[in-house]
């Protein structure tokens, strides 16, 4: 299955809509489109994963990298997904404090900006 990016900005945050399958084979080119919408991210970067499938070990680092680069930034990070393929290996690693996980686009977007200072 292929995957999709869609960047866009909403009153300073980023919001990059992903979907289909991330595994090792998109790795790379979904590290430089993190990159790109961090670039364009104001208060901080959105990623919406609900229209993911699947979602491996590789494209796991690459969202942390991501989010590390982000607070290293002082900008705030968070995800949205509902489907158990997205959510259940950030719960089972304990990763929820780095990669936050919000059920909706409105919700992540208010916990995005208040970890980014705006």
């Amino acid at each position: 299955m292929a995957w999709s990016a869609v960047p866009e900005v909403h009153g300073g945050v980023g919001i990059l809509t992903l979907t289909g399958e991330l595994d090792l084979a998109v790795a790379d080119e979904l590290a430089r489109v993190l990159d790109d919408a961090l670039e364009r991210a104001g208060a901080g970067l959105v990623v919406d994963l609900i229209g993911v499938a699947f979602l491996d070990s590789s494209c796991l680092q690459v969202l942390l990298s991501a989010a590390a680069r982000a607070r290293a930034a002082g900008r705030g990070f968070g995800l949205v997904a509902v489907s158990p393929a997205v959510v259940r290996p950030i719960t089972v690693l304990a990763l929820g404090e780095v990669l936050p996980v919000s059920a909706s686009v409105n919700d992540a977007v208010a916990r995005v900006r208040a970890d980014g200072g705006s």
